[in-house]
């Protein structure tokens, strides 16, 4: 294996660079990692309201099916 000859002041200033990249590259990735993580806390929110919206339209769907029945039942006797 052979190694590189390089002079020092060459081989700190492309370590610099290289440590530089490097952190710009993980503060980029940082603010992506943010960005994703509130994506998700509003996806999760909004998931939580249709669920909620969900239930509502259920519990009222059910409400006036049983209400139809009633009604029905209630002409079935007044016919009688």
């Amino acid at each position: 294996m052979r190694f590189l000859k390089i002079p020092a002041p060459e081989l700190i200033v492309q370590a610099t660079e290289a440590k530089a990249k490097a952190e710009s590259l993980a503060t980029e990735r940082a603010k992506d990692l943010q960005l994703l993580q509130e994506e998700n806390n509003r996806l999760r929110n909004e998931i939580k309201v249709l669920q909620e919206y969900k239930e509502k339209a259920h519990r009222e769907l059910c409400r006036v099916r049983d209400e139809q029945k009633t009604i029905g039942k209630i002409k079935v006797n007044t016919e009688l």
